[in-house]
């Protein structure tokens, strides 16, 4: 399997951070329609005080680490 390192920027509210999700090419199918599908898995993690989600007591229970797991599916234009 291939994989990629990801870059960019997330905006939650009026906070703008940096954002990096490691990316695995789960490969590609031909379906019965005939049409041709890629996968991939992203994954990263932000932190909630770098956004301005410090949530008080709450959050020392829930914790600062949001873990951003992602499943794509891309299908092939006709």
């Amino acid at each position: 399997m291939s994989r990629w390192t990801v870059d960019g920027e997330l905006t939650i509210g009026d906070v703008t951070g940096p954002l990096t999700l490691a990316v695995e090419f789960g490969g590609v199918d031909d379906f019965f329609d005939g049409t041709r599908h890629a996968g991939f898995e992203a994954a990263g993690e932000i932190r909630r005080n770098d956004f301005g989600l410090g949530l008080g007591t709450l959050g020392a229970m829930l914790g600062d680490v949001v873990k951003i797991e992602l499943d794509l599916e891309f299908v092939e234009p006709a």
